[in-house]
């Protein structure tokens, strides 16, 4: 399992290296674990794809090595539910502010007792090639439930969040952080700062690991790990393809200047 390389990476500290994607191309997907990421951040949350693109990305993702997480839209346990049955390793519920949430996402991810998901694995068990009792002993552990972290009233609340069994992990939403305090984008000012710092002072002390989600940023991303985040997540295809694209086009106009010298 995919998952079984996060979790040990997880557990000895190390960093999970990912990136964002929600383009409906499987070869992306696929060639992101041969580029060396850990895994994908498939985004369903701003990009609204269908669920056959959702599970063509998550297969995709495996095939090339890595572990697969969704983010979906909201809270509701109708999206939640189809991108569970399709075997993702993780998944990413967007703006939990208070435990309330916190225990509403867990739950819908967990079977009863613990939890009220409902019954109806597709992929996750194999199409049913999985014995039902391996299925069942493993299936609650099988998805990371990750829970985003990017509102000031999610930060004030944290320890509470915190305290709800079966949170894996908190990732950072910095834009969205930023954009609660009326500071969207300054994403170096000393409060926003100051906020992603109470962030990952708190999950420090409750020993959860946490991470961040950012576009090309490279000076943020050091920020994150060098206080020890477990999830650093960077960039799309449109940031990648911008960035090597005005690099292609300078070199072009550069090399162009110099040859009518």
């Amino acid at each position: 399992m995919k998952l079984d390389h996060i979790r040990e990476k997880m557990e000895s500290g190390q960093l999970c290296f990912g990136t964002h994607c929600s383009t409906t191309e499987p070869w992306y997907y696929e060639m992101c674990g041969f580029l060396g990421y850990d895994y994908v951040w498939i985004d369903n949350e701003h990009a609204g794809m269908t669920m056959p693109m959702v599970q063509n990305a998550i297969v995709a993702t495996n095939a090339g090595g890595c572990a697969a997480f969704v983010r979906v839209q909201n809270h509701d346990i109708s999206n939640a539910k189809p991108v569970l049955e399709v075997g993702t390793d993780g998944i990413i519920f967007p703006m939990v502010n208070t435990p309330q949430e916190a225990e509403h996402c867990v739950s819908i991810c967990t079977y009863p007792l613990r939890g009220v998901r409902g019954f109806g694995p597709l992929r996750a068990i194999q199409y049913g090639n999985m014995p039902l009792e391996k299925y069942l002993a493993q299936a609650d552990r099988s998805v990371l439930k990750l829970l985003q972290c990017e509102h000031v009233d999610g930060v004030n609340r944290l320890d509470e969040i915190l305290e709800v069994p079966g949170v894996d992990g908190i990732i950072c939403g910095p834009m969205d952080l930023s954009a609660s305090i009326g500071k969207m984008g300054r994403l170096t000012d000393p409060e926003v700062v100051g906020l992603m710092q109470k962030i990952i002072d708190t999950c420090k002390a409750h020993h959860v690991p946490f991470g961040i989600s950012i576009g090309v940023n490279y000076d943020l991303i050091k920020f994150w790990i060098d206080q020890g985040a477990t999830f650093a997540s960077m960039g799309t295809p449109a940031d990648y393809f911008w960035c090597m694209s005005q690099q292609a086009v300078t070199k072009a106009r550069t090399f162009e200047a110099q040859r009518n010298q």
